[in-house]
């Protein structure tokens, strides 16, 4: 990493494994980045806002308003250095793939690969929907333009988000290519 910290913006989603993201986030801080969060409407209904903003020093993006907030922060030449979506819905994943943009999470990873800012997704989410076909395209598209998708865990028939210390991992990971 350089001497300025990086800046990362993580993008939450309605899946039960967002009560993971505030440890997820924390040890980002620790590691040295900078985070911003930003939510969907399910998203907020699993965690309330006020914890992410704890545990970033940052106020939460819950839509999108006349700040822009998302150009600022991944648009061309925003402050950003990655965007991660964690945990990813079939849902968010499959509206990304198709350039969909209805809400601050979708709206933020449209701005970001039309930026070529990094883009990660962490997929969470019942096992017949990860291996639904239509949404294992959509993984195989989205990959195709450059995102990076951190394999969840198959166990109890779901496809569990990938632990912590994966995702640090896989985020310094990115930022060191």
């Amino acid at each position: 990493m350089s001497s300025e910290k990086e800046k990362i913006v993580l993008a939450v989603c309605g899946s039960v494994a967002a009560v993971e993201v505030p440890k997820i986030v924390r040890e980002l801080r620790r590691e040295g980045f900078e985070v911003e969060c930003v939510m969907s409407l399910a998203a907020q209904r699993i965690i309330h806002p006020d914890v992410l903003t704890w545990a970033s020093g940052s106020k939460v993006i819950t839509d999108i308003g006349g700040g822009v907030e998302h150009v600022r922060l991944c648009g061309i030449n925003g402050e950003a250095s990655l965007l991660l979506v964690c945990p990813a819905t079939a849902n968010t994943l499959s509206k990304i793939a198709c350039g969909i943009s209805d809400g601050p999470v979708t709206t933020f990873a449209s701005t970001a690969l039309g930026s070529a800012i990094p883009v990660m997704l962490a997929p969470a989410m019942h096992l017949s929907l990860y291996r639904n076909p239509l949404v294992m395209e959509n993984m195989e598209k989205i990959r195709g333009h450059g995102v990076e998708l951190i394999k969840p865990k198959v166990e109890e028939d779901k496809a569990k988000m990938a632990d912590t210390c994966g995702i640090i991992k896989a985020v310094i990971g990115i930022l060191k290519r």
